[in-house]
C-alpha cells in the first residue's frame, strides 16, 4: 500500500504454525517461566527453553492464521483493561468497607457480542473475569455471535453495562483481527 510516496506495510497474519509464531511463542514460555522461578539464572532459562519445547510438541500450533495481531490495538487494549481493572478494584473497596443493599446486590446481565471468533469471545469473557466485580458464567455461541451472561456485583444499568462490553469488545477486535468472522469461518473451527 502506498501512502504520499511511502510504503507502508500491514499487520501480517501471525500463523499459529509459522517460525515467527513458534518463536514468540517459545520466548513468551520462557519468559513466564523465569518469572515464576523468581531470578534470572542460567538454569532457570534452560528449565524454561525445556519446558517451551515440551510443550510446543505436546501442544502444536494449528498451521493456519485464523487472527491478524495488532501490536497497536493490542498496547491500547492491555492499558485500558489496567485503567478498567483499577477502578473496578475501587468500586470493590468501596462496596466491601461500605456496603448497602445497591452496592452489595448481585445480577446476571446477558451480553450479546457480534463477533463468531472463539479468540475474541474468551478474550472479552476473560477480560471481564480478570475484573473485580464481574465474572463470565456463560458463553453460548448463537446465530449473531457469542452471548455472554456476566455476573455483577452491585446495581448496574443494564443498557450501559452492555454498552461498556461491546466498547470491550471493539478494542479486543482492534487488537485481534479474525480473518474470517463468519458462522462456518475459519476463526470459529476448532483445531484438530
Amino acid at each position: 500500500m502506498r501512502r504520499s510516496g511511502r510504503t507502508t506495510r500491514r499487520p501480517r497474519p501471525l500463523r499459529r504454525g509459522g517460525a515467527g509464531a513458534v518463536i514468540l511463542r517459545s520466548v513468551v514460555l520462557v519468559a513466564v517461566w523465569v518469572l515464576l522461578q523468581g531470578e534470572l539464572t542460567v538454569g532457570n532459562v534452560v528449565a524454561g527453553v525445556l519446558v517451551a519445547v515440551a510443550i510446543s510438541l505436546l501442544f502444536p500450533m494449528h498451521p493456519r492464521a485464523a487472527h491478524r495481531v495488532h501490536p497497536i490495538g493490542a498496547a491500547v487494549f492491555a492499558l485500558t483493561l489496567l485503567r478498567d481493572l483499577v477502578a473496578s478494584a475501587w468500586v470493590v473497596l468501596v462496596a466491601v468497607l461500605r456496603p448497602t443493599p445497591e452496592r452489595v446486590h448481585t445480577e446476571v446481565v446477558p451480553v450479546q457480542l457480534s463477533t463468531h471468533s472463539r479468540l475474541v469471545a474468551s478474550l472479552v469473557a476473560n477480560s471481564i473475569t480478570l475484573t473485580p466485580g464481574t465474572m463470565t458464567v456463560d458463553v453460548d455461541l448463537t446465530p449473531e455471535g457469542h452471548r455472554l451472561d456476566v455476573h455483577v456485583l452491585g446495581r448496574v444499568d443494564h443498557d450501559d453495562f452492555v454498552r461498556s462490553i461491546r466498547d470491550l469488545e471493539r478494542r479486543v477486535l482492534r487488537a485481534v483481527e479474525p480473518l474470517d468472522d463468519g458462522p462456518s469461518g475459519s476463526a470459529t473451527e476448532e483445531a484438530p
